[in-house]
């Protein structure tokens, strides 16, 4: 989902991500091909991240032009647990730029360089579980932004989960507002493998087309 989780991989372990992503507005659509969000534990309360990948852009009446998508730094520390606090809560500052600066110049990632300093909470209540994210987003080109999502999952089995997921990006008085609503599926293939499948609308956007989002990954655990 868009919206991070306090979860951590725990000491010396790796949680990877390798996915297909795509979105798609009218008149061109932009496939991360593939998506990696690399994650390792320091201790259990500590994750390093950092995602990139390649990414195609079509555009209608153009040919399709590739190369580097944006990269993310990012580390999260978890200072709440659950077991002792009723609640998981995290904080996860990030600095997103780009490697390639011609990618921004062909519409393959955003202009300049982003801070994110988010904070996140969790709470399970039996085979339901809850995630919460608010923060703030600052870039070098254009306004502040604030970034919120809220997920609700049911454990439909052992392996299989659903959720739903509201996120948003807004300025920093709350306007020009984007909204997406997306649906998961997550599938424990075994212990060292999971499914993760989602598919997504904007609901609200001041673009004049709402994009369709989706992702076709696996996890990988070790």
């Amino acid at each position: 989902m868009i919206t991070d989780d306090p979860g951590t991989p725990g000491n010396g372990k790796w949680e990877n991500n390798v996915a297909i992503a795509f979105e798609h507005r009218n008149g061109e659509t932009s496939y991360d091909v593939p998506a990696l969000d690399l994650n390792y534990g320091v201790g259990e309360h500590i994750q390093l991240t950092l995602q990139t990948g390649p990414v195609v852009l079509k555009r209608s009446g153009h040919g399709a032009v590739g190369g580097l998508g944006g990269t993310e730094a990012a580390i999260k520390w978890r200072f709440l647990d659950e077991e002792n606090a009723s609640v998981d809560m995290s904080m996860f500052p990030r600095i997103i730029f780009n490697l390639d600066e011609s990618s921004a110049r062909r519409g393959l990632a955003e202009d300049g360089t982003r801070f994110q300093i988010p904070f996140q909470a969790a709470k399970t209540f039996g085979r339901f579980h809850a995630d919460a994210e608010i923060g703030l987003l600052v870039s070098t080109v254009g306004r502040s932004e604030w970034l919120y999502g809220v997920v609700g999952g049911i454990d439909l089995t052992k392996t299989t989960g659903v959720m739903a997921e509201l996120h948003g990006t807004a300025r920093s008085d709350f306007t020009d507002q984007t909204v997406t609503l997306n649906f998961g599926v997550r599938h424990e293939l075994d212990k060292a493998h999971i499914l993760i499948v989602s598919l997504g609308h904007e609901v609200h956007s001041p673009e004049r087309s709402l994009a369709l989002i989706g992702y076709f990954g696996v996890q990988l655990l070790f």
